[in-house]
């Protein structure tokens, strides 16, 4: 008797990490891809790229009435042409803790911005090396407080805010986005005081090419409104940005589902730039869904003075180095 009273005993305490942890769940994606670029100097080389590879962990804990404790942490590999090494690994993706329930949803900690919240549906080529021509402006995260109302009939209203340490002066964005079947409607603005640093522009450093980072230059202010409609197969959208001292964007990206298992995009870029000549870059690519999860994808882009390799403008900003033509392939596969 008393050792099957041990037993279960033992059982208990075996099984009581695991329900404690029930709530937790070990998310990622790992990504490798190849490509061969074009650099300045007209030269065609390879390199590779694990940068989209990302870890994490979420929950969520029922308090009852309604309410929840959520929590999300996510890192991941942000270089390109890089060693799946301890020194690629960074931690500037998701930090935050939350409540969330009939009020909506408060984030404290380091999230999405509500300006990027607006346009994710406007990135097509997202993880992949063909993603510096085209992604969206003010693509970022913000260390601060987040709050995203209910939806009211799709209608849902996003607000960041993050205190940069002058006073009350701080980093802000606001968005209006609604979703209504196949359709996507977005409005947002964000802005800086003349007393915050000046953020990284036009999308042509490192820290901006996959790690995320605002594009708001001090006492400035962005806008922009977009609109995506999924017309099954085919879904295609349209995003006017207007970045204040820096250019004035507009992305088109298109995707066709040609069958289950394979997908078209395509994307095209327009930047008219205040302090050097304008810029349109274009974006082809397919992909093969082995499932839902499992991709492999191929594809061609050219960059309007950009240089892939070193990710810097072709001959400095405004240079007037002729476009590069390059191309990748990747596989992917998300947990």
């Amino acid at each position: 008797m008393n050792k099957k009273l041990l037993a279960v005993a033992v059982a208990a305490f075996v099984a009581a990490p695991a329900v404690a942890t029930a709530d937790t769940t070990l998310f990622g994606q790992f990504k490798y891809e190849v490509g061969f670029v074009e650099n300045v100097a007209g030269d065609r080389g390879a390199v590779h790229s694990s940068a989209g590879t990302r870890l994490g962990i979420r929950g969520a804990e029922d308090l009852g009435g309604g309410m929840q404790a959520i929590y999300r942490f996510q890192t991941g590999f942000a270089q390109a042409n890089g060693g799946l090494t301890s020194t690629s690994f960074n931690l500037d993706e998701e930090a935050w803790v939350g409540l969330q329930g009939g009020f909506g949803r408060v984030l404290l900690g380091r999230s999405d911005t509500a300006m990027k919240l607006a346009h994710i549906p406007f990135r097509n080529f997202a993880d992949t090396l063909a993603d510096l021509n085209n992604r969206p402006a003010s693509w970022g995260r913000a260390e601060g407080v987040h709050y995203t109302t209910p939806s009211f009939g799709g209608l849902t209203i996003s607000a960041t805010v993050e205190p940069n340490g002058h006073k009350t002066d701080s980093y802000w964005a606001l968005a209006a986005i609604y979703r209504q079947g196949p359709l996507f409607v977005s409005a947002a603005v964000e802005g800086a005081p003349d007393t915050s640093d000046t953020y990284p522009l036009d999308g042509l450093n490192t820290t901006l090419y996959q790690g995320g980072g605002k594009q708001v230059v001090a006492d400035s202010t962005n806008w922009q409104v977009g609109v995506s409609y999924n017309f099954d197969p085919l879904t295609v959208g349209v995003l006017y940005q207007d970045i204040d001292d820096v250019a004035k964007w507009v992305t088109v990206p298109v995707s066709f589902k040609v069958t289950p298992n394979v997908t078209l995009r395509a994307a095209a870029q327009y930047r008219d730039r205040d302090y050097a000549d304008s810029m349109t870059n274009v974006a082809l690519g397919v992909g093969y869904h082995f499932s839902s999860r499992t991709e492999l994808y191929a594809n061609v882009w050219n960059d309007d003075e950009i240089d892939i390799v070193n990710r810097t403008p072709n001959g400095g900003i405004g240079g007037g180095a002729d476009a590069k033509t390059h191309f990748a392939v990747g596989l992917r596969h998300s947990f």
